[in-house]
C-alpha cells in the first residue's frame, strides 16, 4: 500500500482554482506603496536642492565672496599676510627659566597695507615682546591659550598702533621651553 501512496500523482490544482477557493496567496500592495513614496521623496528632495535661492554666507558662517567687496575697499576672505622675524621670549615664572620661541603672519586686507606693516614693524615687535614677556606658560598652553594671546595682541595693536590695516594675527610656530 505504502507502493501505491508513492506512485499516486500529486495533484497540483492551478493558481485560478486556488484563487477561486480563497487559498491563493494575494499579491502584496505594500511594496508597490513604498517605492511610490520613496520615488516621491526623492523628487521633492532634488527639486527642493535645484529650485532653492542660494543660501546667505551668514547660514554657513563664511564671509561673503571677495566680489560683493565695495569699490576701493579692502576684499573680505583670506588677505596676504606679513610675516614677522621668529620672536624668543623670556616668559614670566620664578621658579625656573622659562622661553617661548614663536613666529606669527599679520594678514593685511590688501597688498599696499603690507608696506604700511612693513614700515611698523618695529613697533608691532616692540608690543609682542612687552605682552609676550608678561606671560606664564600656563598663559600661552592650549587652544584657549592660543586663541586668547591672539585676541590680546590684535587688541593691543588697534590701541597703541591706530590705523595699522591689520585684520587678523596666525601664529604658525610656537614652542615653549
Amino acid at each position: 500500500m505504502s507502493d501505491a501512496i508513492a506512485q499516486a500523482p500529486i495533484a497540483v490544482k492551478p493558481d485560478a482554482d486556488l484563487a477561486a477557493a480563497g487559498l491563493a496567496p494575494r499579491p502584496s500592495k505594500a511594496v508597490p506603496i513604498i517605492l511610490l513614496v520613496n520615488s516621491l521623496l526623492v523628487a521633492v528632495l532634488l527639486a527642493r536642492s535645484f529650485m532653492a535661492p542660494p543660501a546667505s554666507p551668514s547660514e554657513h558662517g563664511s564671509p561673503p565672496a571677495a566680489e560683493h567687496a565695495a569699490p576701493g575697499a579692502a576684499p573680505l576672505g583670506f588677505g596676504p599676510t606679513v610675516r614677522m622675524p621668529e620672536f624668543v621670549v623670556h616668559l614670566r615664572n620664578p621658579e625656573a627659566e622659562r622661553y617661548a620661541k614663536m613666529t606669527f603672519e599679520l594678514e593685511v586686507g590688501v597688498e599696499a597695507d603690507r608696506d604700511r606693516v612693513n614700515s611698523a614693524m618695529p613697533k608691532v615687535r616692540e608690543l609682542f615682546i612687552a605682552y609676550l614677556s608678561d606671560r606664564t606658560t600656563e598663559d600661552l598652553r592650549g587652544s584657549e591659550g592660543i586663541e586668547r594671546t591672539k585676541r590680546d595682541l590684535l587688541a593691543r595693536m588697534s590701541q597703541e598702533a591706530p590705523g595699522l590695516p591689520v585684520r587678523a594675527i596666525f601664529i604658525t610656530d610656537i614652542v615653549v621651553q
